[in-house]
């Protein structure tokens, strides 16, 4: 066997039917019955109701690591900036170039690392996520002010003039906050940009 009743383990990731996950399952079986001998079930019906139960581990199990993950990648995007934030103004600055001809150089000078980061206010599962944007104390009213124009551009071309949305994820709704960003700015900008 894989493992024993007193040092029960199994694979999350696996399946109930790779090798470890079905030898740990004969093992579950055989223990349970030893401890209840009273119980009037068959070898297989507990069998199978292990594996009912194995396989809601396994989703609560793939919940939790979701929910890590995205903490993990919230963490990393308020110390590094928001790079996909940044790939998006930067890819509105450039289809846009003709009307607002600084928008790509101001993108691209302030790096991911000069992106607001967003802090969601959303319980998992409780309905739309709200991002409130923390503010850059050292970024300028113009910089940040251009920033406002390329979001609205995106979420003006993602409804086609026509408000039907196009393909893809729901724009966030980031809505302005207080809450200041404690991060150092980016060294080597212009000074017009602090």
């Amino acid at each position: 066997p894989c493992c024993t009743a007193d040092n029960f383990r199994v694979d999350l990731n696996g399946t109930p039917t790779s090798i470890w996950n079905t030898s740990a399952s004969h093992v579950f079986t055989t223990s349970f019955r030893d401890a209840h001998p009273g119980c009037d079930r068959s070898l297989k019906v507990i069998f199978n109701a292990w594996v009912v139960h194995f396989n809601y581990l396994r989703q609560v199990y793939a919940k939790q690591q979701m929910v890590a993950r995205e903490e993990q990648a919230r963490i990393l995007n308020l110390a590094s900036g928001s790079p996909q934030l940044y790939n998006r103004r930067l890819r509105i600055a450039h289809r846009h170039s003709g009307l607002y001809p600084s928008a790509v150089d101001v993108v691209q000078q302030l790096g991911p690392a000069g992106m607001s980061t967003d802090e969601s206010e959303h319980d998992v599962g409780h309905g739309e996520r709200t991002y409130r944007i923390t503010r850059k104390a050292w970024r300028s009213a113009t910089v940040t002010a251009t920033l406002r124009v390329l979001d609205s551009l995106h979420l003006r071309m993602r409804y086609q003039q026509q408000w039907t949305a196009t393909a893809g994820a729901w724009p966030h709704l980031r809505m302005p906050s207080s809450r200041l960003s404690n991060r150092e700015p980016p060294s080597g900008l212009p000074r017009n940009f602090y």
